[in-house]
Parts: C-alpha cells; sequence; structure tokens
C-alpha cells in the first residue's frame, strides 16, 4: 500500500510546485483537494477521520494538516497518539488516567493508515491570514516538544478533537466557540450511544457505564468531542474578509470515501427491544424454576439449568455492579460517578454464583437464600424506577431498567416456586 501512494504523493507535490496550489495526495481514487490561493506560503486544513472498527477508534478522529509550499513539506499534527504496548494501559485506561500525546507524522503516512483502516477523510481548508497561519504553526511545534506533547485524556472533555478544536478557536481570536454556544442537538449520552450503535457490546458496556452527568444539557461547544460535529461547526464560523465576513472553511473534500456505513444521526430507540429481550430471560427463568419444582424425572434437569443460570446471570450481573462502585470511588472517569446502574445491576447479587450452585444441587437453603438475594434485586431496579420520578438527578437508562427489570421478576418468580415446593416437600 505505502509503495503506491508514493508515486501519488510525488506527483501532487510536483503539481504543487508548478500551480502553487497544494492539498491532496493520495492513491488516484482520492479526490484531490486544492488550497485557495493565497500570497504567503502556508496552508492550513483541518483533516476529519470517520469511524473505524476498533473500539478505540469508533468516535473517528481529528487532526490538523499544515503544507509549507516554500520548503516543500506536510505536516500532520496529531493529538490522538498514544501506546498500545505499554504495560500499564490497562490500569491507566481503568483508573481514567490515560496520556496521549501531539504527535506530528507525514501526510502519506497518516492518509495510508486512515485508508488501510478503511476510515473516511475529509479535509476543509481554512481561509486565515499569513500571520494566523505562522503563529499557529509555532504554537504546534512548541506544543509537540517532548517535554510539552503529553497530557491527560479525557474522552468528552480533552481529546483529540477538543485539542484541534481549541487550537482552531485560538487563532481565530474565541470565534468558533462564539459560534458553538447554542444548545446542543444530543447529550453527551446520546453522541456516544449513536456513534456507538453499530457494536452492541460498547454501545451496552458505554450505556451502563456512564453516569447521570453525561446525560445533562449541553451546548454545541461541548458536543465537538465527536470529530464530526467539529467539522459541523468549523463549516458554520465566518471570520472577518476584504470584502466583509466570510466562511472560515473556504474549501470541503472527501479525499476517501469508506465501505462502511456512516454512523447513526441520532442514537437507536431500543427500549421496546430491550424489554423484549429481558421479558424472554425472565420468563425463562420463571417457567425453569416452574418446571424444576415439579415431580417427574425432568425436573432435576431443569433444576440444574435454573440454579446454573441464576449463577451465571448473578456473577454478571454482580461483577457489573461492583465494577460501577469501583469505578465511582476509585476512578478518575467522573463521567462514571454516582451511577444509578448500581440498583439494576447489585453488587450483592454476586452471591447467587454460589447460591445458584446450591439451587442446582436442590439444597433448601441456598434456595431460600437465592429467593432472598434475587427479591432484594428485583426491589433495587424498581427503585431505579421510582428514581426516575425526581429523587435524584435524572439518568437515561430507560432501556437498561426495561431488559433488568422482568429478568429479577422472572428470577424471583422461579425461585419462589422451587423456594415453595421445598418447604411442601419438608412439610410432607
Amino acid at each position: 500500500m505505502f509503495s503506491r501512494l508514493c508515486a501519488p504523493a510525488a506527483r501532487a507535490a510536483a503539481l504543487a510546485a508548478c500551480l502553487a496550489i497544494p492539498l491532496a495526495a493520495g492513491p488516484a481514487r482520492s479526490a484531490q483537494v486544492a488550497a485557495p490561493a493565497a500570497p504567503d506560503d502556508l496552508a492550513v486544513a483541518v483533516m476529519t477521520f470517520g469511524p473505524g472498527d476498533h473500539p478505540f477508534f469508533r468516535f473517528g478522529h481529528d487532526a490538523i494538516w499544515i503544507r509549507d509550499r516554500a520548503a516543500g513539506t506536510d505536516r500532520v499534527y496529531n493529538f490522538g497518539t498514544f501506546t498500545f504496548d505499554s504495560p500499564r494501559l490497562i490500569l491507566d485506561f481503568l483508573h481514567g488516567r490515560m496520556t496521549y500525546w501531539l504527535s506530528v507524522s507525514s501526510l502519506v503516512a497518516t492518509q495510508e493508515i486512515y485508508e488501510r483502516e478503511n476510515r473516511s477523510i475529509v479535509v476543509q481548508v481554512l481561509a486565515l491570514p499569513p500571520e494566523v497561519k505562522r503563529a499557529l504553526r509555532a504554537k504546534l511545534d512548541e506544543n509537540a516538544r517532548p517535554d510539552k506533547r503529553a497530557y491527560k485524556y479525557d474522552y468528552f472533555r480533552d481529546n483529540c478533537a477538543t485539542r484541534v478544536r481549541d487550537a482552531i478557536d485560538a487563532a481565530v481570536g474565541g470565534r468558533l466557540h462564539a459560534s458553538a454556544l447554542g444548545p446542543g442537538r444530543l447529550t453527551l449520552r446520546g453522541q456516544a450511544l449513536r456513534m456507538t450503535a453499530g457494536y452492541l457490546p460498547l454501545y451496552v458496556a458505554l450505556d451502563l457505564i456512564l453516569g447521570p452527568d453525561v446525560d445533562l444539557p449541553i451546548d454545541r461547544w461541548a458536543e465537538t468531542f465527536i470529530p464530526e460535529e467539529l467539522s459541523h461547526a468549523l463549516a458554520e464560523v465566518t471570520v472577518p474578509g476584504p470584502d466583509g465576513s466570510a466562511p472560515l472553511v473556504a474549501q470541503t473534500a472527501e479525499v476517501f470515501h469508506p465501505r462502511r456505513a456512516p454512523p447513526l444521526a441520532d442514537p437507536p430507540g431500543w427500549g421496546g427491544r430491550f424489554f423484549a429481550w429481558g421479558l424472554g430471560v425472565g420468563l425463562c427463568f420463571c417457567a425453569l424454576g416452574w418446571w424444576s419444582a415439579r415431580p417427574g424425572l425432568w425436573r432435576v434437569v431443569a433444576r440444574a439449568a435454573f440454579g446454573l443460570l441464576v449463577a451465571a446471570f448473578g456473577l454478571g450481573a454482580g461483577f457489573v455492579g461492583s465494577f460501577l462502585v469501583y469505578v465511582w470511588v476509585g476512578t478518575d472517569h467522573v463521567v462514571a460517578h454516582r451511577n444509578q446502574n448500581i440498583l439494576i445491576c447489585a453488587p450483592f447479587a454476586l452471591a447467587l454464583l454460589v447460591l445458584g450452585f446450591g439451587v442446582a444441587l436442590g439444597r433448601p437453603g441456598a434456595t431460600r437464600k437465592a429467593f432472598a438475594v434475587a427479591s432484594a434485586a428485583a426491589a433495587a431496579a424498581v427503585l431505579a424506577c421510582l428514581v426516575k420520578i425526581g429523587l435524584l438527578r435524572h439518568q437515561e437508562n430507560g432501556a437498561l431498567i426495561a431488559f433488568f427489570l422482568p429478568v429479577w421478576m422472572g428470577m424471583t418468580a422461579g425461585l419462589g416456586r422451587l423456594r415453595s415446593r421445598a418447604g411442601a416437600l419438608r412439610a410432607s
């Protein structure tokens, strides 16, 4: 792939030297982007890269591209650099203490990486005065020094898009910020869920771990943590020109079009689907508990399956609840604090891991205790519903409640039936 890029890159550089209109190097299938004619030697553009397959790449990416016609260089300033092979990567990720840094690479190398990952590349050429371009490049070069390039990454408030946003906003005297003070189209949760709807495990994980802080109303400025939203915001900015106000974005072109569907414009409304899944699992628990209490040979098989499913679900829900408590009290993930999903994934449900095996083995004591734990978990899920009437800060977790509440109800009903049958047998 890299060898195929070299010749087109050389041809683009030769054309730029002859015509003095730079901007796009890449394979023949990529659109050629031309910067507006200018009396200076610098051209500045914002590059917006679409989502990728890896969970870390689902939100897209931003970078600043500066071409120096006099020097014949293309430098891409990338605030989203981190190392995958760090021995502390998992710990830093869990604690919300990821270190990212500003790196500088060539245009050809950057384009090759994102095309290989089948991610869209959109270029927005900025109409900036020569002195502003020089000041922006100097600031970026200073920021890229080894002693100044690192920063503590925050997925919503300090990331590759917000760093690009802030650099451009400073260059245009705060006009980007001023133009983005209107109400946001979605909340932080809404933006996160629409970007991850194509990958259900990540979608559910985010919905579970994000607390009420991401459901507060935000402005357009806050929404620009998503590179796509920053691209839209840049297109709305105007700056002073020789003939009055002019658009900040002088030209836009899609340099590479991926073979993938674009992200959804809005988060999916999956509440009904989650309820159907939860109802199905709850009815399964209820049916197995009822069948386990019936006389006959198959009750042993049904009871074993019932107990193992109780253990498995208790392990999953209890682990999630315990993890949410840990994230709240022990990490810097502020957006996950005060998470009301602790009520639907009660940490004490971990007890069902042991008690479920007792249920499978037909232990009456384990069945009574499992019933008590499941009943408490169901009561906590009901409390999660009551919280939504305004006792605490609102959290958008209706779809998750719609799944977990019928599951806990079905498990409680099944264990209650089995407990009653065991009590009747002892009485006889």
